[in-house]
């Protein structure tokens, strides 16, 4: 007995010691995420890169300029129909001249690209482990790959390669619970410390006919009184999800109000649309998949219930199955 009461500070230090590597990996990968989203918002940067969704392919060049008036960045569509995005810090103007259509949201847009990061990693980082998988090449530079695995099975994971010497993104990988790859986005060649002069971030499409849709930002208690008001109730959610956006304006094609309800664990976010029936017309009933995003449609209470987001078709299931109509009129 004397000797095992011995060996018992002996194996807690072994166990320390064990820990403390893997505790050491976990701050730094923290730290290269941070320095990651630091390098995305400030650096000067031009380049092509591709982002592949399922069968679908892009190409995009990419022009990003940090000054004292903040980010300035312009997208161009290299194949399929043209297409340009323009942002301005956080407004986006997407430019698509064959529908003369120009969208502002404040909100990033797309997919992939650098400045697209998670802006609230942190928050997340409790759902996810992070490991480090060595170095490779990509864009003729050396990386640092970077595994990001859920902890559970209702989100999914993320493989991410940093550049060593800028700490710039230059690659992802959106990874189902199985490994298999959903989305990628990879740079093919970049240029970092460039000047980036005026007219290239100027868009060269011209559209006749503007629709402008503005969508502004929302304060949490502007949102906790929207959905005190809603006749919703999500009653299921991920771990670590929570509402962070909430719309009541929103109208369809026909003419019918639409709530949209945002929720996100700080990595990844599923939107809610819940549409009054006003008149017959086709709508997504069961699931549906496109690349890493999944759908489900339902009809509740003579509405149309559709969940979207960039998870597994397990989460937007189990979500939309949880949705309930509340009678704010009964006590």
């Amino acid at each position: 007995m004397k000797l095992i009461h011995k060996l018992i500070p002996f194996w807690l230090s072994v166990c320390m010691m064990m820990l403390l590597p893997t505790a050491h990996a976990a701050d730094e990968a923290v730290e290269l995420l941070e320095r990651m989203n630091h390098a995305a918002r400030t650096l000067n940067y031009q380049g092509v890169f591709s982002y592949q969704a399922g069968r679908n392919l892009q190409s995009i060049k990419i022009y990003h300029r940090a000054d004292e008036d903040g980010e300035l960045e312009r997208l161009i569509a290299l194949n399929g129909p043209a297409r340009e995005v323009i942002r301005t810090n956080d407004k986006v103007t997407c430019i698509n001249p064959e529908g003369r259509q120009i969208n502002i949201s404040p909100r990033p847009l797309g997919s992939g690209f650098p400045s697209d990061l998670p802006r609230k990693v942190s928050s997340a980082l409790p759902y996810y482990e992070l490991s480090f998988q060595g170095e490779s090449r990509v864009a003729g530079r050396n990386a640092r790959e970077l595994l990001i695995s859920p902890v559970d099975e209702y989100r999914y994971g993320y493989r991410l390669w940093v550049d060593t010497e800028t700490d710039l993104l230059l690659k992802t990988q959106l990874l189902a619970t199985d490994g298999e790859v959903l989305e990628m986005f990879a740079f093919s060649s970049i240029q970092t410390d460039v000047e980036i002069a005026d007219e290239k971030l100027q868009s060269r499409l011209d559209g006749d006919e503007m629709v402008l849709n503005r969508t502004d930002k929302q304060s949490s208690s502007d949102i906790e009184q929207q959905s005190r008001l809603s006749r919703w109730d999500v009653t299921w959610l991920p771990e670590g999800f929570s509402l962070v956006a909430l719309q009541t304006r929103l109208r369809a094609s026909n003419g019918a109000e639409v709530e949209q309800r945002v929720y996100s664990d700080g990595m990844s976010s599923v939107s809610v649309f819940i549409e009054k029936i006003l008149s017959k017309h086709r709508h997504l009933q069961g699931a549906t998949q496109m690349g890493g995003i999944n759908a489900y449609g339902n009809i509740i209470h003579s509405h149309f219930i559709t969940v979207v987001g960039e998870v597994p078709g397990r989460t937007v299931e189990k979500i939309g199955a949880s949705i309930q109509f509340v009678d704010l009129d009964q006590p």
